[in-house]
């Protein structure tokens, strides 16, 4: 487990070495908007999909890509995340709303990720006959919305609803990134 957590600080270090030097530290804020967005966006085409029936399974198609579009921009926008807080200047309370909302992001990342895991394991009924198979996942039968998979992709977009609210409480009641109150170059000691 050592060896495992060694290679996850050794490889987060160099990400933040790296970052540094290529994005600015406005870089959370330019991406987070994304995952925000198309997990909304997948939502609510998914409830559509459930009282709108159409034979080439739009509506599946539609909310299953935007959900896993929304988990890969969540997953740039955390990245990205560890980038702009190094240059940041931490104090007791926002450590604390940082943490917290580090640990909602990834909570929100497992709901996305479980609600695509379920619909790849959901498979749709047999195609009558005469009748097309219509779209499913690579052909396999499987991406079919559930309510299990509707219920995760609601709790993503609770979690994500939340954390964006602690990332606004964070720079609005507390100024953190804001340049003159809580910036600070990491490039210089």
């Amino acid at each position: 487990m050592h060896f495992i957590a060694g290679l996850w600080n050794a490889f987060l270090g160099t990400w933040i070495r790296i970052g540094i030097h290529l994005f600015p530290h406005t870089i959370h804020p330019m991406v987070v908007h994304f995952p925000i967005a198309l997990l909304y966006l997948a939502l609510a085409i998914d409830i559509l999909g459930k009282f709108v029936k159409t034979p080439d399974r739009f509506f599946d198609r539609a909310s299953f890509w935007l959900t896993i579009l929304g988990f890969i921009a969540g997953a740039i926008a955390a990245a990205m995340g560890v980038i702009s807080e190094q240059f940041v200047r931490w104090n007791a309370t926002t450590s604390v709303l940082l943490s917290a909302h580090q640990r909602d992001a990834v909570l929100t990342g497992i709901f996305a990720l479980l609600a695509i895991m379920v619909r790849l394991f959901s498979r749709y009924p047999a195609p009558t006959m005469g009748r097309n198979q219509a779209w499913s996942f690579w052909n396999t039968g499987r991406g079919r919305s559930n309510g299990l998979s509707t219920l995760f992709l609601l709790l993503a977009v609770i979690m994500i609803t939340w954390t964006g609210s602690l990332g606004g409480t964070m720079v609005y009641h507390y100024g953190v990134g804001i340049r003159h109150v809580t910036y600070k170059n990491p490039l210089k000691p």
